[in-house]
């Protein structure tokens, strides 16, 4: 079997998907891959590299972190020959910059592509364009290679009640077998825009993993790995709080033959382990920040005769510009989208006075009065859950612009009743308001403007029409404002 090779065992045809500051490296190195002692015991030490959250950051979110072509360096590195396994837990494409948005995350497939990837599993953002254009992204077709890994998705299920994706994969290494179950978080459709949502239905994650232990145990798989995107709070030491979410809770009702679960979803470092339902021993939970800032390096102690692992060691290297050069090929294909997008990108399109940030509530009051002007409405209905990067203070490009919008929705623009108006405002303080001054007029109607994800959860505006974009109405708001300076 080949390095990248993986089977199934479901007899489904494979698809493929791709889908902060610096901070130190969480847990204890890990250890030697293949100790002499271990080998002469009839063990072998895998390693499994493992990546989440990419949401197509080809370029480095942060200075002397992160980037393509340093998270292919630094993998390289860390993988050892014919011993390693390369995973991810889903969200590498979706919510993604200018670079890979505006070419539909198709770079981001193919760098995915080149970081070796043996399987991986759905996040959300997987799903943020909908059905048809997640299986461009499993398939290909016009042109377009698609992904040479598989994917696999033991929760999500189509309208019809079918598994979307085969729900299990086995990886072979040394002679030793590892299989894998994916799953992605039930959340899912909160996320999504209600016209894709209506396509799939997720299962209970625990629930689906328990599923698919005894079938691989049949098969004579004793070591099983879980990718779920799905997550938890950063741990103790990085912020002074203990982890705690669903992630957990979960990895607590799974199966004891679980040895490891690959997290992502909450864009937090986690190196911890959960006490196993049974009451012995514990699992260990591995997530490695977002953005490829990070990557999960595991090693696992295989017993060769039985097939269980016998030991468990993780670390969380980051992926820093001073340790190592970035892989060329792959530099050169970030340039060479880059080229391609700078035209659109580079074109500077306001001016910041002072940072907008998201923390701070500037950028989403910029947002709410762009999305009125956009559209004329009376009342503009902004969710901060729609922010995705602040705007650092200077001249404002249309690439950081998009950035902080990534998502870029439809609008939808409604009409609601002044009462109604009043009792959302008072159900719903996190939202952000643009609208006339002085106080609402209960007997009047007025008209509204929300993002479609926002506004289907609205009664008053799920008949609304959908208009322009999240990104225009920023775009349109800055250039306005720059304009009157």
């Amino acid at each position: 079997m080949t390095r990248r090779s993986a089977s199934y065992l479901t007899g489904a045809v494979p698809f493929g998907v791709v889908l902060l500051a610096a901070l130190s490296g969480l847990g204890a190195p890990a250890e030697a891959p293949v100790p002499d002692s271990a080998a002469a015991r009839g063990r072998v030490t895998l390693r499994l590299l493992g990546v989440n959250d990419f949401h197509g950051h080809l370029e480095p979110p942060r200075r002397g972190l992160g980037g393509a072509a340093w998270l292919k360096a630094h993998l390289d590195a860390a993988a050892v020959p014919g011993r390693t396994i390369r995973v991810h837990a889903g969200d590498m494409v979706g919510a993604s910059p200018l670079i890979s948005a505006h070419f539909r995350d198709q770079p981001t497939v193919e760098v995915a592509n080149r970081l070796g990837f043996d399987v991986g599993t759905l996040g959300n953002h997987e799903f943020d364009a909908g059905g048809r254009e997640l299986m461009r992204l499993l398939r290909g077709g016009d042109g377009f290679e698609g992904t040479r890994f598989p994917v696999i998705a033991a929760n999500t299920f189509g309208r019809d009640g079918r598994l979307l994706l085969p729900p299990i994969a086995v990886v072979e290494r040394a002679g030793v077998r590892v299989g894998f179950i994916g799953v992605t978080t039930p959340a899912t459709p909160r996320w999504l825009l209600p016209r894709h949502a209506a396509s799939f239905r997720f299962g209970d994650i625990s629930e689906s993993v328990n599923r698919w232990v005894p079938l691989l145990a049949r098969r004579g798989v004793r070591a099983i790995v879980v990718l779920a995107h799905e997550g938890a709070r950063s741990q103790t030491g990085l912020n002074g709080r203990e982890p705690d979410g669903p992630v957990l809770e979960e990895a607590a009702q799974m199966d004891d033959e679980v040895d490891l679960v690959v997290a992502g979803h909450s864009h937090s470092g986690l190196n911890v382990r959960v006490p196993r339902r049974s009451g012995h021993g514990s699992v260990p939970v591995v997530e490695a920040y977002s953005y490829g800032i990070a990557y999960d390096r595991v090693d696992m102690t295989i017993d060769r005769r039985s097939g269980d692992v016998v030991d468990v060691s993780a670390a969380l290297p980051l992926t820093r510009h001073d340790e190592l050069a970035p892989d060329p090929g792959v530099a050169a294909l970030v340039a060479r989208y880059a080229r391609r997008v700078a035209p659109l990108g580079e074109r500077i399109v306001g001016f910041a006075e002072t940072p907008l940030t998201r923390a701070g509530g500037e950028l989403l009051a910029l947002v709410a009065d762009g999305q009125r002007r956009a559209t004329g409405a009376d009342v503009a209905l902004a969710s901060p859950s729609s922010l995705r990067a602040d705007i650092a203070a200077g001249p404002v490009s249309y690439a950081e612009a998009f950035e902080a919008q990534a998502l870029d929705h439809p609008l939808l623009v409604g009409r609601m009743a002044g009462a109604d108006l009043l009792a959302l405002r008072s159900s719903h303080p996190q939202l952000r308001w643009s609208g006339p001054d002085g106080p609402l007029d209960l007997g009047a109607s007025y008209t509204v403007v929300a993002s479609e994800l926002l506004g289907a959860r609205l009664a008053g505006l799920r008949e609304a029409t959908r208009v322009g974009s999240e990104v225009r109405a920023l775009v349109g708001e800055l250039e306005a404002r720059s304009s009157a300076r």
